[in-house]
């Protein structure tokens, strides 16, 4: 049987009346989500038949791809009358990076070692460069803490270092270790945690997410019927574009700085859930229209498998395992 056909297509329909996406948004989820683990090239045409059904035409499409290339994510390739397009180095680091914020777990236990870049206001910094770098900084999940300093909890020793170098602006700014001083009579770092970052509207978003999906993951768990390979692929691809736009701008900080009811982690929850009940569903169609071409479309890289923390089936097996 199959449910799913009429539920998630009047889901999906729902989804692209309320919100629906930008072309060139969307298209980045598909390339990074669904065609970067099969080898991440693909035909022009082949693109425009997987996106068209999510309410994103030719025109709108091919301008996207053109905006892609133009900024180093995509490489194009003519042959004949046709454009093949791959994943460019640019785009593959890019893609590598948000995945681990994209269908990474939770934080693991905090050392109370903080991260913090101090922008001096005296120099050679002039504006157009200190708003630079502190786009980048907050896109890393750094908050600002007082003009000119900014801090994270969890961030990768060498992240504020290599913004800083990217921007040409390594010798322009301090990166400091910090913790509290134990027995100081001083506010606590970590209590400037509502001030540094708007954790409310964050929480607003997984609750909305929550909302959207809430009642579709508990009728796939249900597993009593099976998901359409079409309308699989169109929810799964409006599923992770919603959450990479939630989890994106999450700065994924410490449980113990997040309130204890904290809905991000019932959302990721749900987005697993989710996630792995249309993959297989999914990737029939997926390969059904990108896999048609044979040559580019590679097998699925194992390391697909590993998002999420993996699918938890009954039988205990990956999809794709058998």
């Amino acid at each position: 049987m199959a449910l799913a056909a009429s539920a998630l297509d009047r889901l999906t329909a729902r989804l692209l009346k309320t919100d629906p996406p930008r072309a060139k948004s969307l298209c980045v989820t598909l390339l990074g989500d669904a065609l970067e683990p099969h080898g991440g090239a693909i035909w022009l045409g082949d693109l425009i038949a997987l996106l068209q059904p999510l309410g994103i035409n030719e025109r709108l499409l091919r301008t996207s791809v053109f905006r892609l290339v133009a900024e180093g994510w995509l490489h194009a390739e003519r042959h004949g009358r046709r454009s093949l397009y791959r994943l460019a180095p640019q785009g593959v680091r890019s893609t590598a990076h948000a995945a681990q914020r994209i269908y990474g777990g939770t934080q693991p236990a905090w050392n109370g070692d903080w991260t913090v870049v101090v922008v001096p206001r005296t120099g050679n910094n002039g504006l157009a460069e200190r708003t630079e770098l502190r786009r980048a900084l907050e896109w890393e999940g750094f908050g600002m803490v007082a003009p000119g300093v900014f801090a994270h909890p969890c961030a990768h020793s060498d992240t504020a270092g290599t913004i800083l170098r990217s921007l040409d602006i390594a010798d322009k700014a301090l990166v400091l270790a910090a913790r509290d001083l134990p027995g100081a009579t001083a506010l606590p770092f970590a209590e400037l945690a509502p001030q540094c970052w708007d954790l409310a509207g964050l929480a607003e978003q997984y609750r909305a997410f929550i909302r959207q999906f809430g009642s579709l993951g508990k009728l796939l768990q249900e597993g009593s019927e099976a998901a359409q390979p079409a309308a699989a692929f169109a929810t799964r691809m409006l599923l992770l574009h919603r959450w990479r736009r939630i989890v994106l701008h999450d700065p994924q900080l410490p449980a113990s700085m997040l309130p204890p009811d904290w809905p991000g982690h019932t959302a990721r929850a749900l987005c697993r859930t989710v996630y792995w009940a249309l993959f297989d569903a999914s990737e029939i169609h997926l390969a059904e229209i990108a896999g048609r071409a044979g040559g580019d479309y590679r097998p699925l890289s194992p390391v697909a498998l590993r998002r999420f923390g993996g699918p938890v089936t009954p039988s205990g097996n990956a999809p794709g395992s058998a």
